[in-house]
């Protein structure tokens, strides 16, 4: 074994195949690329051929290019002379060749050819494929570290976009697309490893993923075991964000930690300018149904297909819409025969036969034509004048409004439940926060009055959990006005229950810890309102209509509200519940703090997406249009 057959240190194993510049001896041009840096291989492992072997008739290795997680690649030359890049599987031999003969009969000029599928004498099973010596994508970002030029951007989407369009189109889904698989040479983006199963299996030597060099492209979907066409598009949408950025979406230390931030994390599009933003953005939805359906919608719209015009052969008339709305339209066809006028073609195998008469009867026939005089023209008949009956005039077209864009898809299920998640956690952080500063406010000592912090804290974090638990069962969904009002006054008593327990199992008395002079003075003086039978009622009386009229704080916890925090929704629930404690049968102000303080909450933990918010303001606008 040569000494070309040995790894070399610091291997790049997320690309597939790489390519070193040499000059063969008895070659016009130089194998490889100039740009490409020399492969690199990590590891202490020996390659199974080296350079002159013949492991399989009819073509000699010339020297080892690069190993992957299915096995090795070589560069080889047949005995023609013709260049091949030659693969020895190593791993899942039977899914590896079933994934080859499904597309060994491919032909599109933006996917590798593959040759054929042979074994050796040895039983070694090679892949031939086309060798490109052109640089991989991976390659030139490397040398790109803030992005790509906008140019080059476009040159290498509209390759990639044509090769996976082709693949989708006859059944088949890459499922490993990243830039260590797309190669360029002469200006014609190449994608390679379409044919080959893409498994995540653990890999005994080093303990990791074999597929760690591709988790950064990998669709959320895929965890589940979905492997259909959406999880092209989402690739297809990290791959654009690196042309664009130099960096990945999401970025982690960990295959987990970067898996995960797939599964939950939003990319941060602020670096990208239009059309990219929007179409990177609509691509890693993370729910497969809310990405482009059809490819060529990833494409900026200079480089998207325009469909043909469609053309009309017909009788020769003008299109009405074509016309202007004054022009005059009298009711009278006119019978001509234009350009395109459609014809029967009749031919020697149509023509119906006919009967042969004799020469005499034809000759006597002409000889009479001839002496017969000629038949005057009639003269042309005077032009018919247009009644008032017959013109139409044609009303002039009323403007439309342009119809609303597709509202911003909602994330799915699963997104929405670890938001919930995050959301109810952070609540518990910042509900402490904001109480505390609550109680030194209202003047309560949360050292000697621990009993009132204590509810002021546990009421406003019920509420605030109420409140986003209710915002995420409705979210998305089209509720009446009437309806919307009882839940959001049901959600108030229930908060009420809830502080009428607290209460007796902190046991706190009205007017308890007051250090306000005027609310001292009005317990006392509705005292027998307070001793009343109906005060436990007052409790779920005060807070259900506290969330009815203040809209139960659902609309703090929205994703499509007008900004993240507003002070006026924290003024208005101040107001309501001020206006309201009489009704609450302690008047301490520790219930006006607990409204006050589910208010700021909320609006703090709530997810909010700009995206939303502008439809929602294009929407409402429409609307009072």
């Amino acid at each position: 074994m040569s000494a070309t057959s040995r790894d070399l240190p610091g291997a790049n194993m997320a690309e597939t195949v790489v390519y070193e510049p040499s000059n063969q001896p008895g070659h016009d041009r130089p194998v490889g690329s100039p740009e490409m840096t020399k492969p690199n291989l990590q590891g202490n492992h020996r390659y199974t051929f080296g350079s002159g072997a013949r492991p399989l008739d009819g073509y000699t290795i010339k020297r080892a290019i690069g190993r992957g997680g299915f096995g090795e690649v070589y560069y080889a030359t047949s005995d023609s002379g013709k260049e091949v890049a030659l693969k020895l599987i190593l791993h899942n031999l039977e899914v590896e060749r079933r994934g080859v003969v499904q597309c060994m009969n491919l032909k599109c000029p933006n996917l590798l050819t593959i040759h054929d599928l042979k074994s050796s004498d040895a039983g070694d099973s090679f892949v031939i494929m086309e060798y490109v010596a052109g640089p991989s994508l991976a390659n030139v970002l490397a040398q790109h570290p803030e992005g790509l030029p906008p140019q080059e951007v476009r040159a290498w989407l509209k390759g990639l976009i044509d090769g996976v369009a082709y693949l989708h189109d006859h059944g088949i889904v890459h499922r490993d697309l990243k830039p260590a698989n797309m190669f360029m040479e002469e200006g014609i983006v190449k994608i390679g490893d379409y044919g080959l199963a893409k498994l995540i299996n653990a890999s005994q030597d080093t303990g990791h993923s074999e597929s760690i060099g591709t988790c950064h492209y990998m669709a959320p979907e895929i965890a589940s075991g979905k492997y259909q066409k959406p999880i092209d598009v989402y690739a297809i949408g990290v791959i654009l964000y690196e042309m664009l950025t130099g960096r990945v979406p999401f970025e982690g230390e960990s295959v987990g930690e970067i898996l995960m931030k797939h599964l939950t994390a939003r990319p941060d599009l602020k670096r990208l300018t239009e059309p990219y933003r929007s179409i990177v953005g609509r691509a890693l939805a993370k729910d497969p149904a809310h990405r482009p359906a059809r490819l060529y919608d990833l494409l900026p719209p200079e480089d998207a297909p325009k469909a043909p015009p469609v053309r009309f052969i017909g009788d020769g008339k003008v299109s009405p819409a074509s016309l202007p709305p004054d022009l005059q339209i009298v009711d009278e066809e006119i019978h001509r025969i234009g350009p395109e006028e459609p014809i029967f073609y009749i031919g020697p195998d149509t023509r119906p036969p006919r009967r042969s008469r004799p020469p005499l009867e034809r000759l006597r026939e002409n000889w009479g034509a001839m002496r017969r005089p000629a038949r005057p023209n009639p003269p042309p008949a005077p032009p018919r004048a247009a009644r008032p009956a017959d013109v139409v005039r044609r009303p002039a077209p009323v403007p439309t409004p342009a119809p609303l864009p597709p509202p911003p898809p909602l994330p799915g299920t699963r997104i929405r439940i670890a938001e919930l998640a995050t959301s109810m956690l952070w609540a518990t952080v910042l509900a402490m926060l904001i109480t505390t500063a609550a109680s030194m406010a209202i003047g309560i000592d949360i050292f000697r009055d621990t009993e009132q912090a204590v509810y002021l804290f546990a009421l406003t974090l019920l509420g605030t959990w109420g409140v986003l638990i209710a915002g995420k069962g409705v979210e998305g969904r089209t509720i009446d006005l009437s309806t919307r009002r009882m839940g959001d006054a049901l959600l108030g008593g229930l908060l009420g229950v809830a502080a009428l327990i607290l209460t007796a199992w902190l046991g706190l008395a009205p007017g308890r810890g007051l250090a306000d002079p005027f609310a001292t003075e009005l317990v006392a003086w509705l005292g027998p309102i307070q001793a009343s039978n109906t005060a436990p009622l007052r409790f779920p009386a005060y807070f259900g209509l506290l969330g009815l009229f203040t809209g139960g704080w659902k609309s703090l916890a929205i994703r499509d509200r007008k900004a993240r925090f507003r002070l006026f929704p924290i003024a208005w629930t101040a107001l309501v519940a001020a206006v309201l404690a009489p009704i609450s049968p302690a008047l301490e102000p520790s219930n006006i703090a607990v409204a006050v303080s589910i208010a700021i909450v909320t609006q703090f933990v709530s997810p909010w997406s700009e995206a939303a918010a502008a439809y929602a303001r294009l929407s409402k606008k429409r609307r009072v249009a």
